[in-house]
């Protein structure tokens, strides 16, 4: 992730494939919450998540941490915004996104990016995070889009699979 100075580029560097694929006051309200969203984590600002999740959502990081609600999440957030380990993590290239309607009122992001350099505790560092994540977005009947579910997941490099690619 890059640090706070260098996040004022987020959302001129988001990128949503597939946006064009629903009305344009939803592409706004979509943008809005995907923004929001990576400019919380780039500039480790849990306030820049306030209302993005809805009060039930569920959330599930790439380590198996597993939240209920906006306030379990965003709570959880803001320890791990805290944590010099995580803060150690830069960005190697904007997060690619792809949108996927499933009805008017529900959409999934799926999203790629990898980080370098993210500390772990009792030492060493991941050389590459390569991260997953699918984010499902739900319209409220306000008219904003929230999450009502997210899970990240790790490309791993070990292998369980032969076929595995």
């Amino acid at each position: 992730m890059t640090p706070p100075e260098q996040s004022g580029a987020t959302s001129a560097r988001l990128r949503i494939e597939g946006l064009d694929a629903v009305p344009g006051p939803d592409q706004a309200g979509i943008t809005a919450t995907i923004a929001a969203l990576f400019a919380g984590f780039q500039q480790r600002d849990v306030g820049l998540l306030t209302g993005i999740y809805t009060d039930d959502a569920d959330w599930v990081n790439a380590f198996g941490s597993v939240k209920k609600g906006s306030a379990e999440i965003i709570a959880y957030l803001r320890g791990l915004f805290a944590d010099q380990n995580f803060n150690d993590g830069r960005l190697a290239a904007p997060p690619a996104s792809i949108l996927r309607p499933v009805t008017e009122s529900v959409v999934i992001v799926s999203t790629h990016l990898q980080v370098t350099g993210q500390g772990l505790v009792g030492g060493g560092v991941i050389g590459l995070r390569d991260n997953h994540s699918v984010h499902i977005l739900q319209k409220q009947p306000s008219g904003q889009w929230q999450i009502i579910s997210e899970m990240f997941s790790d490309a791993r490099q070990d292998l369980s699979y032969i076929s595995h690619s």
